[in-house]
């Protein structure tokens, strides 16, 4: 049960073994900041579950009948507003460790250890950091690289969209930089919509690759 103001983080779990999905419910369920919305058992249920409730975070393992979590994550790189999604998942291979970062997964734990990481690795996305299993070792994560337009380009940008692309480059989804920002979501979609015109970026994941590279020439 949350706390009188506090603001909730929404929480969808995907992950095909019950028993497992309780355990994290029961985690998740005792931090006070955070709120269950859904759960999912397979890759395609996870993407139609993510589309109607629109959770703030994903709990996603790769391991799911259909649909693996890496297929997954990959479909949701192409949503306007992609969850932060945390993988739980048995697999110590540090290829898929690269492969989730790349497409844009935030946090990295596995079930082994998850009743010890799990609490942190929470906290540490609702600061917009990334997370990793502290036994699999530090990792930058691999975004993908986009052509530098220099700074021609950005010299296009009017001051608020700098400003969003600023919070983009921070890991914020839409709906957080909204709340900061104090304007609509509908708003930011825009903003964001019309940073990718003037830029010639196709997608959000290109969106916050471009961010990244250039985040020391934004507005702060």
């Amino acid at each position: 049960m949350s706390s009188p103001g506090v603001t909730q983080k929404t929480v969808l779990i995907a992950d095909d073994h019950p028993i497992f999905r309780q355990g994290l419910k029961q985690i998740v369920e005792k931090l006070p900041d955070m709120k269950i919305v859904s759960e999912a058992e397979t890759g395609e249920a996870t993407i139609a579950q993510t589309r109607y409730h629109k959770p703030d975070l994903i709990l996603l393992d790769i391991a799911m009948p259909g649909m693996d979590g890496l297929q997954v994550l990959e479909s949701l790189a192409g949503l306007d507003d992609m969850p932060a999604v945390i993988i739980v998942t048995s697999y110590d291979d540090r290829a898929y460790l690269d492969r989730a970062m790349e497409l844009g997964a935030r946090a990295y734990v596995l079930k082994d250890s998850a009743g010890d990481d799990l609490v942190n690795c929470l906290q540490a996305v609702n600061r917009g950091e990334i997370y990793i299993t502290p036994s699999l070792g530090s990792h930058t994560p691999q975004i993908p690289k986009v052509p530098s337009i220099g700074t021609t380009g950005l010299d296009t940008l009017t001051r608020m969209e700098h400003i969003i692309l600023t919070r983009v480059a921070q890991f914020k989804t839409s709906k957080e930089i909204a709340v900061e920002l104090g304007i609509s979501y509908r708003t930011v979609q825009n903003h964001r919509a019309n940073i990718c015109g003037k830029l010639g970026l196709h997608g959000a994941h290109q969106l916050m690759a471009f961010a990244r590279e250039h985040s020391s020439l934004l507005s702060t």
